[in-house]
């Protein structure tokens, strides 16, 4: 790293721009709510990586993103952790920019594959315009500027919440461009790996939450996962958006993949994307994820046959990967096994769906035929193998009544046997014993599969029609073996096609389970209809919040539906709130707060309730994290009230929404003229477990809300305390704002949300937004499908990621999350800026470097395909372009 003085106007725009985000970011620091000194240390060692690792890091940070958002235990909602990262990166980095050299070059032009056309740029500049005046014109409608840290989404700070997210994501810009042109193919490798973390965060948060609060296989539980985005607290769509946009990259990864233990985890990671999406139980991610991994498939093939015209003719209508296995086929595998799994698991459960998988792994483990022998013989081989299958039914049939889980130990001993030969004759049986005895142990695994349903039903379900489904399977199977020459494609198809197969039943037999084993995704596809038609009228309803022709052209503002909706929209649908009082310093006699109240030189809390039918799961709630809850548990209030109302506390084993087991107490209020008065609540003895064993924690939270439509209170003090731990509540007398206060609504959820992605832009920036917004969206799609970054290796994750972003975005807005449209802006950022490195070739250049810089940037699949020989590695560029080359 070579140290210089910086002259240079860039260098000096760098400085500057350092410094800036360095002061914002120590400003924001020091408001942190827990442990601000511990948080300044940690954030100046974040921009010390920053200002070390600047050509990798900006790359990296949206990875993170699903897991730095600490909301519920810190209370921060106008600002937050990612703002923090952003800029600490951005400190470092801008600073490295400005009084560093970088140690090689920028590599020539025509191999650069991440740039920002002038035409994008300027369009780019002028969406931010309009956010800007979004901005102003949310912060104008509310009354002016009125700053701090813990607002709620009705006041003026919602509108700065929500439009930086935009404006992090410029803030990198600079940064991804200049270590692009120094390290093109890292930049690649960095933003796929980046987006591909993003997916395992978002979806290991999904499985930790359902196996602690619902288990893994409960789908019968109305629960739907929120993972880490706390977000949706008041509902929304963020878990959903998140998913959308990273599972394309990381099916690109596999497909893309060569080496085993790398497809095997990139199938792993895909296998825990797919699970997270079924537990979302939402319809839009149904839709949205199979057609922008469908998309992403499509624009990989097509890149595929370019880069082999030779092969587009073999390969056309074939699955990706090695193009072993006719799409027909495949299909006509995938309906058997489901129809197979449906019966299976009415009749055995889980064990059942589980050994059919097995046997199927079986099936696709079988090695292919090298060697050829007479008719008779091979048909005889058949028959053999049919006729040993039947007697272990047989056998067993009348053995899994006398002995106790017979039939897992007979599955399991005809497994492992026939896969370890599957693996020693894996590149083809050669002699009849060896296809006798793989064959025996298939169809043997089929004979136990139906075995281990009928032990585990004990007889009391159909089993007759379950063994008569896959009996005939099995003659399927054999009819097709029946012929001399037999086509067997998936025995002559590589391992990556055959691992994608058993994948693609997995998660058929996974989607069984949940249809099967629970009643909740039913429900929720059957009242389809009727959402929709409530989404038609709520997005009718928002668009009449819109009044004159500047709402019209310019948007009533950033951040501004839900004060819009509680002021203008239905009266029996407004949804409750909370605001901050800071005590008064100058009392005068007959001073008033914001509530009505008489003022108090100390700070209080308004809280109100909504005017919807009140129950346990529509109440407004604030809450805080609690650690630890035993023993007896009391509660006392310090409110005064003008009305009659119901106060209710509660601490509850709760994640974000759904509350599990809880210890709470509701009591009736009287107003006493307005007067302070302490309520006082026995909550009851907590259990002995709660909050979860050693191994699966459950989340404690504890709340204060008013069970009666139209109340408001306004709160002093509240204390939560048990017999051995104390107090258990931090702030409780509210003198450090609202830090480590959050708010919840648990079912109602229209108040908040547009519900449709072009109408949160439209209701925002206006017709002129959305026009731009549109604009941006279709040139990225245009240039990622068929412009001039069609040939780019991660133009057909990107494409697919906007492509189910936006789908999910029609029935909902996403982008009201700060991290969602952080997360989206990048994807969409980078998605204009990719592009095809120049394949032209300048004087004294040699063909062969063309080449392989072509398939170093834009074919890759070449580098590490297992059908073509593995080129040497060397230096592609002339000496003339010094170090730049060692990169590429």
């Amino acid at each position: 790293m070579n140290f210089m003085i910086p002259l240079r106007p860039s260098a000096i725009l760098a400085l500057f721009a350092s410094l800036g985000c360095g002061a914002l970011g120590v400003t924001l620091v020091r408001h942190y709510p827990i442990e601000p000194q511990w948080m300044l240390t940690l954030w100046s060692m974040v921009a010390a990586l920053g200002f070390l690792g600047w050509q990798v890091l900006p790359m990296l940070l949206p990875a993170l993103v699903p897991l730095i958002g600490l909301a519920p235990w810190t209370g921060w909602i106008s600002f937050e952790e990612l703002d923090l990262l952003v800029l600490a990166i951005a400190t470092g980095g801008y600073m490295a920019l400005a009084i560093t050299e970088p140690t090689r070059r920028p590599v020539p032009w025509r191999y650069r594959t991440l740039r920002w056309r002038s035409a994008v740029g300027v369009l780019l500049a002028v969406f931010t315009l309009s956010m800007l005046i979004s901005i102003w014109r949310g912060v104008d409608h509310a009354g002016g500027l009125q700053f701090g840290y813990y607002q709620g989404y009705q006041e003026s700070m919602n509108s700065l919440r929500l439009g930086k997210s935009l404006g992090l994501v410029l803030l990198l810009l600079p940064l991804w461009q200049r270590a692009a042109d120094l390290r093109p193919a890292a930049v690649q490798r960095l933003s796929r790996g980046a987006w591909v973390l993003v997916l395992i965060f978002a979806a290991a948060g999904a499985v930790w939450e359902r196996w602690v609060y619902t288990g893994l296989l409960d789908f019968s539980t109305d629960y739907r996962t929120t993972s880490w985005f706390w977000e949706m607290h008041v509902g929304g769509a963020a878990l959903d958006g998140c998913l959308a946009l990273s599972m394309p990259m990381a099916l690109l990864w596999m497909l893309r993949e060569r080496r085993p233990w790398r497809f095997g985890a990139a199938l792993l990671v895909l296998l825990l994307g797919f699970y997270a999406c079924l537990t979302t139980f939402s319809r839009g991610v149904y839709l949205a994820v199979p057609f922008g991994l469908a998309l992403c498939a499509l624009l990989w093939s097509v890149q595929r046959r370019q880069g082999q015209p030779d092969e587009t003719s073999a390969t056309a209508g074939w699955l990706p990967g090695d193009a072993a296995l006719p799409l027909r086929s495949t299909l006509v595998v995938l309906a058997g096994v489901a129809v197979a799994a449906w019966v299976l698991f009415a009749a055995g459960g889980y064990r059942a769906l589980m050994a059919l998988l097995a046997s199927v792994g079986v099936w696709v483990a079988m090695p292919p035929r090298r060697a050829s022998w007479p008719v008779a013989q091979q048909r005889t081989l058949l028959g053999l193998a049919l006729l040993a299958a039947l007697v272990l039914a047989a056998v067993g049939a009348f053995a899994i009544d006398l002995i106790p889980k017979l039939s897992y130990g007979l599955d399991l001993l005809v497994l492992l046997p026939t896969l370890t030969m599957c693996w020693i004759w894996r590149r083809g049986v050669s002699r009849p014993g060896q296809a006798l005895l793989v064959k025996t142990g298939w169809l043997c695994s089929v004979a136990a599969t139906w075995l281990v349903a009928a032990q585990w039903s004990g007889g009391k379900k159909d089993l007759l029609g379950t063994g008569a489904v896959l009996l005939l399977l099995s003659v399927a199977w054999l009819a097709m073996q029946w012929p001399v020459r037999p086509a067997d494609t998936v025995r002559e198809a590589g391992w990556r096609v055959r691992g994608m197969l058993w994948t693609a039943c997995l998660l058929v037999c996974g989607v069984v389970a949940s249809l099967g084993g629970g009643g909740y995704i039913g429900q929720r596809l059957s009242t389809g209809q009727q959402d929709l038609e409530g989404r038609l009228d709520h997005w009718a309803m928002s668009l009449g919040l819109l009044k004159g022709m500047d709402a019209w052209l310019l948007g009533q503002g950033t951040g501004r539906f839900p004060a819009s909706f509680a002021n203008h929209g239905p009266f029996e649908a407004r949804v409750g709130d909370h605001r901050w009082n800071a005590p008064a310093t100058d009392l005068v006699p007959g001073a008033l707060d914001s509530a009505g109240f008489a003022a108090v030189p100390y700070p209080t809390v308004t809280l109100t309730s909504g005017l919807h039918t009140m129950g346990t799961g529509e109440m407004y709630r604030l809450s805080q994290r609690v650690a630890a809850v035993g023993g007896d548990v009391a509660a006392a209030v310090v409110l005064r009230t003008r009305q009659h109302t119901q106060v209710r506390v509660e601490v509850c084993e709760k994640h974000l929404l759904y509350p599990l087991r809880c210890v709470d107490r509701q009591v009736e209020v009287e107003p006493q003229g307005g007067a302070w008065q302490v309520v006082r609540l026995p909550l009851g003895k907590a259990p002995d477990d709660f909050g979860g064993s050693r191994w699966a924690p459950r989340q404690l939270t504890a709340a204060v809300a008013l069970n009666w439509r139209g109340s408001l209170v306004e709160l002093r003090s509240v204390d939560i305390s048990d017999s051995q731990h104390g107090p258990l509540l931090r702030n409780g007398d509210f003198s450090q704002g609202m830090a480590r206060w959050f708010f919840s609504s648990d079912r109602i959820h229209m108040p908040f949300h547009e519900k449709s992605l072009p109408l949160h832009v439209l209701f925002e920036q206006g017709v002129l937004g959305l026009a731009l917004w549109c604009g941006l969206l279709a040139s990225a799609l245009w240039r990622c499908t068929l412009g001039a970054a069609r040939r780019h290796p991660l133009a057909p994750a990107a494409a697919g990621a906007l492509a189910g972003f936006v789908i999910v975005g029609l029935f909902d807005s996403l982008i009201d999350a700060p991290r969602i449209g952080f997360l989206f802006y990048a994807m969409l950022a980078l998605a204009l800026g990719l592009r095809t490195p120049s394949r032209k070739l300048k004087k004294g250049e040699e063909p062969d470097e063309e080449e392989a810089l072509e398939t170093r940037f834009a074919g890759d699949d070449h580098e590490h395909d297992d059908r073509r020989p593995t080129p040497p590695r060397r230096s592609y560029l002339p000496s003339r372009f010094g170090t730049a080359h060692q990169d590429l």
